[in-house]
């Protein structure tokens, strides 16, 4: 709250009509806000307006941002931090790793981690399948980080809970079903 002096008098704004340009501006404004930080406008707005290429491009441009920090807060804060925590853990007897502290390539193995964050999101989820399947069929990519980046989750535990549930639909009769 601004106080005013002695003698002084308020004024009152009038904003009697509304400014044609002001979106125009807003999104002129945005647009340099997102070159700045790497953020096309239309993923800073969550405005997609534009065709689905062009939305998909969009969100490929921040996905790019997103990742490149992500490595790199995985490479200079999380895993140094694991690291010191493994070593804790290992030197106080807490966690059993045979040659950790006798061998640099054996430490190394033991403190080797792939970090992952939150799953991309898909625009056309059968579209994104598609280049993930053919990804792994060609040797682009693997079924483990295929299945982090695009669900978030982990490709052993999918593998195990399907092994249950086709033993299921076995035992019910069900393993012809889709």
């Amino acid at each position: 709250m601004l106080e005013l002096d002695a003698g002084q008098k308020m004024k009152e704004i009038n904003p009697g009509r509304a400014n044609t340009g002001f979106d125009l501006f807003v999104k002129a404004v945005a647009k340099q806000i997102g070159a700045a930080i790497e953020l096309p406008y239309e993923v800073l707005l969550s405005t997609f307006e534009k065709s689905y290429s062009a939305s998909r491009a969009a969100l490929l441009e921040a996905w790019k941002m997103f990742r490149a920090r992500r490595t790199w807060m995985a490479r200079d804060f999380c895993q140094p931090i694991y690291e010191m925590f493994l070593t804790e853990a290992v030197a106080s007897g807490r966690i059993n790793a045979p040659g950790f502290f006798l061998d640099k390539r054996i430490r190394a193995a033991y403190c080797k981690a792939e970090w992952y964050g939150p799953s991309q999101g898909q625009l056309d989820p059968l579209k994104e399948v598609m280049a993930s399947a053919k990804k792994v069929e060609y040797g682009f990519s693997t079924f483990s980080r295929e299945t982090a980046e695009l669900t978030g989750m982990n490709w052993d535990h999918n593998c195990a809970r399907r092994e249950v549930e086709n033993r299921k639909l076995k035992e019910g009769g069900l393993d012809n079903a889709k």
